[in-house]
């Protein structure tokens, strides 16, 4: 029986995959390089557009700023998408589910969509700004006004996108069947596949909402700023450098623009509706899949470079973020000032705190050590006979050398009183009951 004759109803499912080797390393490595600098790229512009949608300092339309700002969520958004594919060429199948490969397929069709629906609106912001009345430059210098465009533009995005849903699906391919184990090896892909003439009415519909009537609104409004500000300079005082200058830049962002568009684009719509002449071509399988691979590619190159163009072209968005960039290090080195002031006076306070104990220490165990002596010496001292009240004598210890002013009545003179010696040539015999001869004679008991 061959292999299409085995019904695999019931059977159970091993998905295969394959190892990473030859075309699909190559693929691997050129699309993981490009979603990297994909991320860096659109994550460095978000840095540097944010902090200005909040401040006035920039010159540049806060519309423009807006823009860059959701061109970049977008091209983010298309960066995660191509992370699954990514996966998917790796593993050489698709091993997520369907609201993955929804997910997948919608943030890539946003990509195709959305990338030159917002090159130009800023292309029609730098020209209404430029070229027509106050009351029109104003509105279109508002967020809220290129909000409401946008918007309009996602919500007409999606309604061309319906198919995209309907038939956006994972697909399984079965490679091999054991009847008798029933395991089946498949291998599953995440694509779009409409039925020909709904594909065909698609991509006409997608080539001119996404690819021909931007390019012409693209081209529309950059070239007609500089003969305005060629009409305008030949009306006013204004000097004639000056204006050159701006038509230069305005004629430079105007071809990198279009030079990236069309090579970005162009292959891309070509092969969709022109695909059957790769295989014309006479072209081997490996190199009609190298080819469609590249091709492919270069709309997330689009995500790389629009950002940075917008955004290292543009005079007026690199002084707004030099400025700040310098008031934020002149902040952050005041506070760095101010917290290593505060960190040196606690430690020099600490310091002086630490220095006073321990002189306090030192005095301290000098008067203890001088005590210590002192006792030592009284323990050494001398036990005189003392008169008491009743007319009995007792022995009393004197710490230390005798006052001479003290008198002890009924006893012998301090100068009667033998001279110390340290140690004593002679140690004291104590003793705690003196018979009643010793103490009437009022000799000190040495």
């Amino acid at each position: 029986m061959s292999q299409e004759e085995i019904d695999v109803t019931g059977f159970e499912e091993i998905t295969v995959t394959v190892p990473l080797k030859g075309v699909r390393q190559w693929v691997w490595i050129t699309y993981s390089s490009f979603n990297v600098i994909g991320f860096a790229v659109n994550l460095w512009v978000l840095y540097v557009v944010s902090p200005l949608l909040l401040t006035s300092t920039a010159k540049v339309p806060k519309s423009i700023l807006f823009y860059i700002f959701c061109l970049c969520i977008s091209d983010l958004m298309t960066m995660i998408g191509m992370l699954l594919l990514i996966i998917e060429v790796v593993l050489g199948t698709w091993t997520f589910g369907y609201w993955p490969c929804l997910a997948y397929l919608v943030f890539d069709g946003l990509n195709k969509f959305m990338a030159p629906i917002i090159v130009f609106l800023i292309s029609r912001t730098c020209y209404t700004t430029v070229c027509l009345g106050k009351k029109t430059r104003d509105r279109a210098a508002s967020v809220k006004w290129a909000f409401l465009q946008l918007l309009f533009a996602l919500m007409g995005v999606m309604f061309i996108m319906r198919p995209v849903f309907r038939h956006g699906q994972v697909f399984t391919f079965n490679l091999s069947a054991n009847n008798e184990t029933r395991q089946v090896t498949v291998m599953r892909k995440c694509s779009f596949l409409p039925p020909a003439d709904e594909e065909f009415w698609f991509n006409i519909i997608a080539c001119g909402a996404s690819y021909v009537m931007p390019l012409i609104g693209i081209i529309y409004c950059y070239i007609s700023v500089p003969f305005f500000l060629r009409k305008r300079a030949l009306n006013s005082i204004v000097s004639s450098s000056n204006v050159d200058a701006a038509i230069k830049r305005v004629v430079a962002t105007v071809l990198v623009l279009c030079a990236v568009y069309l090579f970005c684009w162009s292959p891309y719509w070509f092969t969709m509706f022109f695909n059957s002449l790769l295989n014309d071509q006479g072209l081997s399988a490996k190199a009609v899949v190298i080819v469609s691979y590249f091709i492919h590619l270069l709309p997330y190159v689009s995500c790389v470079a629009y950002p940075v163009i917008f955004t290292v072209m543009n005079r007026g968005i690199k002084a707004a973020h030099e400025k700040l960039a310098r008031e934020h290090r002149k902040r952050f080195r005041s506070i760095a000032d101010d917290a290593t002031n505060t960190l040196r006076n606690a430690i020099s306070r600490k310091t002086t705190m630490v220095r006073s104990r321990l002189s306090s220490f030192i005095v301290q165990s000098k008067e203890d050590l001088t005590q210590t002596d002192f006792t030592s010496s009284a323990i050494s001292g001398q036990y005189l006979a003392v008169k008491n009240s009743n007319g009995s004598m007792s022995p009393q210890l004197v710490v230390g050398f005798p006052s001479p002013e003290r008198d002890f009545s009924g006893s012998a003179s301090p100068s009667d009183a033998p001279p110390l010696s340290f140690p004593p040539q002679n140690p004291p015999q104590i003793r705690l009951s003196p018979s009643d001869d010793e103490m009437n004679e009022g000799e000190t008991l040495l």
